[in-house]
């Protein structure tokens, strides 16, 4: 049974030594015999017979004596004991020798090599060093989240972009620093980036401590636990409001542009220029899918004496209500132009020749109805129009916007022609 012991305690690869209750070394096996050799040139300090707590270091020793005195069931130390050519970590661990019948009569030490871990768990505070250093330094506001948008995490930055303390984000839902016509928008981009693993990007306002607010533009990824299971957002946030406001008042300066450019200055309504732009695209949608449309070309009966009686001044007032009357009684996808003086042309999408005739008989009685005197015209006594129709059919090939305004003005002349206040259908 000796033997047997002395075999596995042989087999052991960490060092291993018995001692007695005064420190006096009673076995070691081979392990522990091999590392003196290799490593101390007085190796008969670690045989048997001497005392082990003679080698020891005064905190070492006390952990030992509480082990032999029987105040202590375990007792650890980490130590470092590095050789010329390599870096070496060694857990000492001192647990009680009791034999038959409960008896304390002296303890186990052990020497383990731990340097494989050890050099691991540097590696690991070196690289969360490093990161700590990145987001303490990172002009970018770096932060993790939970699945819901809790904040787990949030770098320094935070209180000299945001105006908050690291405390007052932990635990609370992004949502609540949200802009509100942002919030149900980076909702849904969570819930599908979730799902994806390349780098997402979104942009959002998000509000400051004062009361004001900042945009963002975030590089979010979901991160992956131990488990495989998709559990937190990585942020990485760039203050973006500079860049954003100069955008928004560059497209604020575009749109306004575009509205001058397209736009009949004194009516309101679109001009001659988007008129083109707008059939040219209409023929191209007849011609790949057959989507037909109505041009109706309107004249205001006697403007001319309209002027001559009330003045320039009261003309342009009388065109300005018309437009607008015009405009208010067409459909979302129609379009009104003033294409010159008292003339204007209405473009009516997905509009056939019938329906065109009820929309165009509805305007000339809206315009009527609006009863601007005019008590030089020989229709009425109120301000009148003539409507001209003209519909593309689906047989009609390579037209051109020249010749579609042209027929629906001869159905404009004849309806001015056959009494006015009326409208005619080209043929």
């Amino acid at each position: 049974m000796v033997d047997m012991s002395q075999a596995i305690l042989d087999s052991l690869t960490d060092q291993v030594a018995l001692i007695d209750h005064k420190g006096t070394i009673l076995f070691v096996n081979k392990a522990w015999i091999r590392f003196s050799d290799e490593n101390f040139q007085d190796v008969c300090s670690n045989y048997i017979g001497l005392n082990y707590l003679h080698v020891c270091q005064e905190n070492v020793k006390a952990g030992i004596v509480s082990v032999l005195e029987g105040k202590c069931s375990i007792y650890t130390f980490e130590y470092p004991c590095h050789s010329q050519k390599h870096l070496r970590w060694f857990l000492l661990r001192v647990t009680p020798l009791v034999v038959e019948g409960g008896e304390l009569c002296g303890a186990v030490i052990s020497h383990i090599n731990i340097t494989d871990r050890k050099l691991a768990e540097l590696s690991l505070t070196r690289k969360e060093e490093h990161y700590r250093l990145i987001t303490e330094h990172s002009t970018d506001f770096i932060s993790l989240h939970t699945r819901d948008g809790c904040f787990t995490f949030a770098s320094p930055i935070c209180k000299n972009i945001l105006g908050y303390e690291i405390e007052e984000l932990l635990d609370h839902s992004i949502y609540i620093f949200l802009h509100p016509e942002d919030q149900a928008e980076l909702q849904g981009f969570l819930k599908v980036a979730q799902f994806q693993t390349e780098i997402q990007t979104i942009t959002y306002r998000i509000y400051r401590k004062d009361g004001s607010y900042v945009w963002f533009e975030t590089k979010l990824k979901c991160l992956f636990t131990t488990e495989y299971q998709r559990d937190e957002f990585i942020f990485i946030s760039r203050d973006i409001t500079e860049q954003k406001n100069k955008m928004l008042e560059l497209q604020a300066e575009t749109k306004a542009l575009k509205q001058k450019i397209y736009t009949d200055e004194l009516t309101g309504v679109y001009n001659r220029r988007l008129l083109n732009l707008i059939v040219e695209k209409h023929i191209q949608e007849f011609q790949l899918h057959h989507q037909s449309f109505s041009l109706l070309m309107l004249d205001i009966d006697y403007f001319k004496q309209f002027n001559d009686t009330y003045g320039h001044v009261a003309g342009d007032r009388c065109l300005r209500r018309v437009a607008m009357s015009i405009k208010n009684d067409l459909g979302h996808q129609d379009f009104i132009f003033r294409v010159g003086g008292e003339e204007f042309c209405v473009l009516l999408p997905n509009t056939t020749e019938q329906e065109a005739a009820v929309i165009a008989n509805r305007i000339r009685q809206t315009v009527e109805s609006l009863n601007i005197p005019h008590t030089l015209s020989q229709v009425s006594p109120y301000i009148t129009v003539s409507l001209g129709i003209y519909t593309l059919m689906q047989h009609e090939q390579q037209l051109t916007i020249g010749a579609l305004l042209e027929r629906a003005d001869r159905a404009l002349y004849k309806a001015k022609e056959n009494g006015r206040n009326q409208t005619r259908i080209y043929s």
